[in-house]
């Protein structure tokens, strides 16, 4: 019997490690939006939309569908969103190829609904480990948020293997891929009810001083809780919380800053690419178009695209595994508090901001850009959940985290917008670097006054956590 259950925790386990590792495919958006912008003649600001879409879908739906995993958890709501993803990135196809309507707002109500459907299969994934994994859940939930950070890693390779300048199909396979085994991987997410748990690791002569211990437990949470006023903050009551307001604001700015670049990528690589080949093209008025790029220059442009979509995730992921175990060594050996990990996201995006909008004029070295903002990015993303968790309590911390995560996508359809409107600004009379580089001053900026919000949040709780 116990084997039986143990080989449900652990097939429910790895079925929400499987849906985690397709619930970020929004971060390889770079990948194929010069290519949908070009087709279907959408400007800077409208790509720039369309991308962001995916991202409202993802973060502003997450205080719902925390409040619904939370409540009525269920295998439907992953497999509702099977459907979901599968439908978005399938219209999408379907409309690149010219067989849909050529339409902008349908084109961001598509994205739109991949990152709902994202959304919702990633908290309910999330939810089941948090039901299921009562020991090592740190590594549990790492495993997770990691995949969910290497999404836009396994696409781009992908597609730089078998989908090279094949946007088409490259869609079609995405749609097809997370619908299906999204699909599968619900079919087997089960929540092990806690008293089939409890009976794994309490043995017979346990059984009666289980009652007892609990009760002694439960005891001695209560004045922990009770420590902190924020330990207890809730939904609605974060907008009331002044500490609260001030993590939103960082939220905002790293966030923000780190998603403009992460977006836009693909058009930063192009430029730099098309004003420093040894036949230079000349821009006209259609979006990033030029006199007919030859085949040649479209597959390498397609390869530093997929190159940096890589670099960015792998080094997300590797900056949500490694702050998340900076982070509570630092804390248990030395009592460091975790908000000095958050100060150093905001330099890492703050320095890869300054290299990207004013050092680096060739896509030689852009990677080093790439490096630091996809590292600030994991670093962010890596302990705010935890910070959030630990500030405000863990009674309904999937709803509260997924109202802090609203706080990025605001910054980063800011943001985004603002890179767009430069860039079809300056797209008639520029040529590499000057192309964007006046979206940096802004971002760059936007880094800084990230780095003095955190340095308050120092300051204000120097003695609390």
């Amino acid at each position: 019997m116990k084997s039986i259950k143990l080989s449900r925790k652990t097939l429910s386990f790895i079925s929400a490690l499987l849906i985690s590792s397709l619930c970020g495919t929004q971060y390889a958006f770079s990948v194929y939006s010069t290519s949908v912008a070009e087709r279907l003649g959408f400007s800077s600001v409208q790509i720039n939309t369309i991308g962001s879409s995916a991202n409202y879908g993802l973060f502003f739906f997450g205080p719902f569908f925390g409040y619904i995993v939370d409540t009525y958890p269920s295998r439907i709501i992953p497999m509702l969103a099977s459907i979901t993803i599968f439908t978005g990135y399938f219209c999408l196809a379907m409309t690149y190829q010219g067989y849909f309507p050529n339409s902008f707002l349908l084109c961001v109500f598509y994205l739109l609904l991949t990152g709902i459907a994202s959304c919702a299969a990633h908290l309910s994934s999330m939810g089941t480990i948090s039901a299921n994994i009562k020991s090592y859940r740190g590594i549990a939930f790492g495993a997770s948020m990691a995949l969910f950070g290497l999404t836009a890693f396994i696409f781009s390779q992908i597609n730089s293997l078998f989908f090279r300048g094949d946007t088409y199909h490259f869609l079609l396979f995405t749609a097809i891929t997370t619908g299906v085994f999204i699909f599968i991987g619900s079919i087997f997410l089960v929540r092990v009810p806690q008293e089939e748990s409890h009976e794994e690791i309490i043995s017979p002569s346990e059984e009666n001083s289980s009652t007892s211990s609990a009760s002694l437990n439960n005891e001695e949470r209560t004045p922990l809780l009770s420590r902190h006023e924020e330990s207890d903050v809730r939904g609605r009551e974060l907008f009331q919380n002044i500490d609260a307001m001030i993590l939103g604001l960082t939220l905002l700015l790293i966030g923000g800053v780190g998603l403009m670049y992460m977006n836009n990528v693909g058009a930063i690589v192009k430029s730099l690419y098309l004003s420093t080949s040894t036949h230079p093209l000349l821009i006209d008025e259609e979006y990033f178009s030029s006199s007919l790029p030859s085949d040649h220059d479209l597959n390498k442009i397609q390869e530093y695209q997929n190159f940096h979509v890589t670099l960015l995730s792998l080094f997300s992921c590797s900056g949500r595994i490694s702050v998340g175990l900076m982070s509570d060594l630092s804390k248990n050996m030395y009592n460091v508090r975790r908000l000095w990990f958050l100060l150093a996201a905001s330099l890492y995006i703050l320095i890869g901001q300054i290299l990207a909008g004013f050092m680096i004029k060739d896509l030689n070295h852009l990677w080093i850009s790439s490096t630091f903002i996809g590292f600030g990015y994991g670093h962010l993303f890596g302990i705010s959940p935890t910070i959030t968790n630990e500030w405000f309590g863990k009674i309904q911390f999937v709803l509260n985290w997924g109202i802090m995560a609203c706080f990025i996508s605001f910054g980063g359809q800011l943001f985004n917008l603002f890179f767009g409107y430069n860039f079809d600004k300056h797209k008639n009379d520029c040529s590499g670097l000057s192309c964007y580089n006046t979206a940096f001053y802004v971002s760059t900026i936007g880094s800084m006054i990230s780095l003095c919000v955190v340095s308050t949040l120092l300051f204000k709780r120097r003695n609390q956590i």
